[in-house]
């Protein structure tokens, strides 16, 4: 496959990666400079009545390490090796923009806290946080309409589907098909990633400040752990009734009756350029199954909507498929 001679990739990586290491590295600069100025504990936490929530100083430059530069690099590791790849679409370019705009608001908002209680003796003393809020994000926007902008035009190239032919089998034979959809390295390592930040953050939080939030981290990360162990791996069968399509928990079934098949191909899937993530994914026409970018079984329903889901052998799941769908046209006549 042949990439794109332009300058997507090289511009990519400076703002969606290199702009925000360096934008949480100044951060953390600004803050070590400043903790000797600061009360200890510092105020961490806002409510409606004022400060309610305080860490020890250091703890703020490292949750500014982890947030503004970790959470910028996660989207990034996700947008950044399909660009370089050749891939080009509206959710690529969107990921690197937010990647600069969060890692510019968490910067802003971690140290503007900070300089609000340089000189006092209690960190209680500190004003409201709401002007560094208000300042940090119309900053945090405008930098990432910045970083849309610098970013050349996407043109996603469209991908043409093949169709199958049944395979050919002896008179009253009948066929199966088996296999496993799984999520591609990449899109799995960036989300157990998020889980094991959040999960650092909630005991770092949580024992140093306040429990509500370590808690609301922490049920974040359980859910996005309970999500990666259902939604990335899915058993596929094709039989005389159809394609069924399964998580390995079980919570998820899907599929396409064998009466209800018009049409199978093989078609090349990119999923952020083509359906803007992985895992179930619904656009205009279709509906899809896609764990990772690569060759995909397409079905065609007869009301003309399409399902897709990845798989390594497609072109032998649609063999089976259009054969067994033959035959319940057969049966129907």
């Amino acid at each position: 496959m042949s990439v794109p001679h332009d300058t997507a990739a090289s511009r990519a990586i400076a703002v969606g990666v290199i702009a925000p290491v360096a934008v949480a590295a100044t951060a953390v600069v600004v803050q070590l400079l400043m903790l000797g100025d600061l009360p200890d504990p510092v105020a961490t936490h806002w409510g409606p009545s004022g400060v309610d929530g305080f860490a020890p100083a250091w703890t703020v430059p490292l949750m500014t390490a982890l947030l503004a530069g970790g959470l910028p690099l996660l989207m990034s590791a996700i947008a950044v090796p399909p660009i370089r790849a050749g891939e080009r679409g509206f959710v690529l370019r969107l990921l690197i923009a937010m990647a600069v705009g969060l890692g510019v608001f968490l910067a802003l908002i971690l140290t503007g806290s900070l300089v609000l209680q340089r000189g006092l003796e209690d960190a209680a003393d500190a004003g409201s946080v709401l002007p560094v809020v208000a300042m940090a994000v119309p900053i945090g926007l405008a930098v990432g309409g910045a970083g849309w902008l610098l970013q050349p035009r996407h043109e996603a190239a469209p991908v043409a589907a093949t169709p199958v032919a049944p395979l050919e089998r002896r008179p009253g034979e009948r066929t199966m098909w088996f296999g496993r959809a799984e999520m591609a390295p990449l899109p799995l390592g960036a989300l157990l990633g998020a889980t094991v930040l959040l999960g650092v953050l909630a005991l770092v939080i949580g024992l140093t400040s306040d429990p509500v939030a370590a808690w609301v981290l922490a049920g974040t990360a359980v859910l996005i752990g309970t999500l990666v162990a259902t939604l990335t791996v899915f058993r596929v069968r094709v039989d005389a009734a159809g394609l069924t399509v399964r998580s390995a928990a079980g919570l998820v079934r899907m599929g396409v009756p064998a009466s209800d098949v018009a049409g199978v191909a093989v078609t090349e899937v990119k999923g952020l350029s083509q359906y803007g993530g992985f895992g179930i994914r619904s656009i205009p026409g279709a509906t899809a199954v896609v764990l990772r970018s690569g060759a995909a079984l397409e079905v065609t329903r007869v009301n003309g909507r399409r399902f897709v889901v990845t798989l390594d052998d497609a072109g032998g799941a649609a063999a089976v498929l259009a054969a067994v769908a033959e035959d319940a046209r057969a049966a129907q006549d």
